[in-house]
């Protein structure tokens, strides 16, 4: 069983960023092991929606008989390519690691460039550096927020974010529905300064 940390809904592409997609527990297609935790997610000719679909399915055959005409192949740097033979369309899955937050906090270590003025709807963020902060010890990790928050400034959403993602424009805060605990704020780095 696998899902997405988030889940987008947009067009086919070229190629492009997705949201990252989450493996529950320790699996494997045929030979190729997929490790549990979070996954960066690159697609082309396929919409983020449909490449998550795509994971699901092929994360319910352990055997690793994909349906055809799908092919599953690991390259450098841990990526597992699944590409459509015949076509264009290919689905790159590369583990993120999973260093999260530095002791006894839940500030992570590091910081997220961004380059030129940006914004995700009405949060605005100007270029320089930035920190995040968790909202909790859960699942997520720094890794992810940060892969995450790349493909929202990304997208240029106009602040309408994948479901299950709401976004607080006050606070610069990213979490996953009402009430949740799981996401992070954006503060301007070094955290807490």
């Amino acid at each position: 069983m696998a899902a997405p940390a988030a889940a987008g809904s947009a067009p086919a592409k070229a190629a492009g960023n997705c949201p990252s997609f989450r493996a529950d527990h320790n699996d494997h297609i045929g030979k190729v092991s997929f490790p549990r935790g979070p996954y960066k997610m690159v697609v082309s000719e396929i919409s983020c929606k449909s490449s998550t679909t795509y994971m699901q399915t092929f994360l319910e055959r352990p055997s690793g008989n994909l349906p055809k005409p799908w092919k599953l192949a690991l390259l450098s740097g841990g990526r597992r390519r699944f590409t459509k033979v015949g076509t264009k369309i290919d689905i790159q899955a590369t583990p993120i690691p999973e260093r999260t937050l530095s002791a006894g906090n839940l500030a992570c270590l590091g910081y997220f460039h961004v380059l030129h003025n940006d914004h995700i709807g009405a949060m605005k963020f100007p270029a320089g550096r930035y920190s995040f902060i968790m909202l909790s010890h859960n699942e997520m990790t720094c890794a992810t927020a940060s892969h995450d928050f790349a493909y929202f400034l990304s997208s240029d959403w106009a602040g309408n974010l994948p479901s299950p993602w709401r976004m607080n424009a006050k606070t610069r805060t990213f979490y996953q529905g009402p009430g949740s605990t799981n996401g992070f704020r954006v503060v301007p780095y070094p955290a807490g300064r």
